[in-house]
C-alpha cells in the first residue's frame, strides 16, 4: 500500500513538473508572438525544451509566420510597381496631352460659328479636367515614393487658410458657392507650409466638388494642447451613402458623391500629406444634416 502510494505521488509530481514545462513553454510562445507583433518583425518560434505537442505547433506557427512574411513581401512589390505604373503613365500622358491644348487654342484662333465654340469650348474643358487628373495621378506616385522630408518654419495657419480660399476664389465662385470660415487669431505652429497649403487646397477643392447640395462649405480650425485641426464640412444629396472609412481610398467613387468627373485621388493625397506632417485623417457622415465632415489633424510641437 505504501508502495503504491509513494508510486502515485511520484507520477502525480512528474505530471505537475511536466504541465509545469508545458505552461512556461506556452507562455514563452505568447512572449515571442507578442515581441513580434509589437516590432512588426517575423522570426521563427523557437522552443528550450522538447515537448512534442508544443513542437509541433511551434511548426504551424513557424509556417504561418512565413507565409504572411512572404505575402507582405508580394504586397509591398506590388505596391512599387503599381505606385510605378501610375507615375509612368501619368508622365507619358503629359506630352499627347500638351499637343492636344496647342491645337485646341490654335482652333479657337479660327473662324467658328457659335455651335462649334460651344463644342470647341466642351473639348477644352474636358481637356482640363484631364489634365487634372493627370497632375494628380503624378503628385500621388511622387507623394508614395518621396521621402516625407520637411521644411519646416513658424505658419499662422488662419491666414495660410485665408490666402488658400482668396487663391480658389474663381474656382469657389464658379461653383456658384460660398465658403463660410472664421480665421481663428494667432494660431501660429511650426509646420511645413507647402504640405500645409496643399492639403487645404485638396480638402477645400473637394468640398466644392461635392457640396453642391448645400452650395456652401464650412472650414473650421482648432487649436489646442500639442495639436491642430482642420475641419471642412460639405452638403451631399440627400438619400447618399457614405462609406466614411473608404473616402481616403485612391479612385473610391463607390457613391454619388464621389462620381462623375472626379477621380477620388484629391482625399488620398490629403492622407499621404498628413502622414507626412506625423497626422491623422478622418471622414464623417451627419445624415440628419445631409453633410460630410473631413477632419485632419497635424501635430504642434511648438507654437509661437
Amino acid at each position: 500500500m505504501i508502495a503504491l502510494a509513494v508510486i502515485l505521488g511520484v507520477l502525480w509530481f512528474l505530471t505537475a513538473a511536466y504541465l509545469v514545462i508545458v505552461l512556461r513553454q506556452i507562455r514563452a510562445v505568447r512572449r515571442q508572438l507578442e515581441r513580434q507583433r509589437g516590432e512588426g518583425a517575423h522570426s521563427s518560434v523557437t522552443l528550450s525544451l522538447v515537448v512534442p505537442q508544443l513542437e509541433s505547433l511551434a511548426a504551424q506557427v513557424n509556417e504561418t509566420v512565413r507565409q504572411a512574411q512572404a505575402a507582405s513581401t508580394r504586397t509591398r512589390v506590388e505596391e512599387r510597381r503599381i505606385r510605378s505604373f501610375i507615375a509612368d503613365i501619368s508622365h507619358d500622358l503629359r506630352t499627347p496631352l500638351t499637343t492636344v491644348r496647342g491645337y485646341l487654342q490654335l482652333l479657337e484662333r479660327s473662324t467658328l460659328d457659335e455651335e462649334q465654340r460651344a463644342q470647341l469650348a466642351v473639348a477644352q474643358r474636358q481637356t482640363a479636367e484631364l489634365g487634372t487628373l493627370v497632375d494628380r495621378l503624378y503628385e500621388y506616385a511622387y507623394l508614395l515614393d518621396a521621402e516625407p522630408a520637411l521644411d519646416l518654419e513658424p505658419v499662422d495657419v488662419g491666414v495660410l487658410i485665408a490666402e488658400c480660399l482668396l487663391g480658389m476664389t474663381a474656382e469657389i465662385e464658379g461653383a456658384g458657392m460660398e465658403v463660410d470660415y472664421d480665421p481663428p487669431a494667432a494660431l501660429v505652429v511650426e509646420t511645413d507650409r507647402e504640405k500645409l497649403t496643399r492639403i487645404v487646397q485638396n480638402l477645400v477643392r473637394n468640398a466644392v466638388q461635392h457640396g453642391r447640395e448645400l452650395l456652401r462649405v464650412q472650414v473650421q480650425v482648432l487649436g489646442a494642447g500639442d495639436g491642430l485641426e482642420i475641419r471642412v464640412r460639405n452638403g451631399v444629396p440627400p438619400g447618399t451613402e457614405i462609406d466614411a472609412e473608404r473616402l481616403f481610398e485612391r479612385f473610391y467613387t463607390a457613391d454619388r458623391s464621389r462620381s462623375g468627373r472626379t477621380s477620388g485621388l484629391g482625399l488620398s493625397i490629403v492622407q499621404v500629406l498628413a502622414e507626412h506632417l506625423g497626422g491623422s485623417v478622418a471622414a464623417a457622415q451627419d445624415r440628419e444634416a445631409g453633410t460630410v465632415e473631413i477632419g485632419v489633424s497635424i501635430p504642434r510641437p511648438t507654437s509661437g
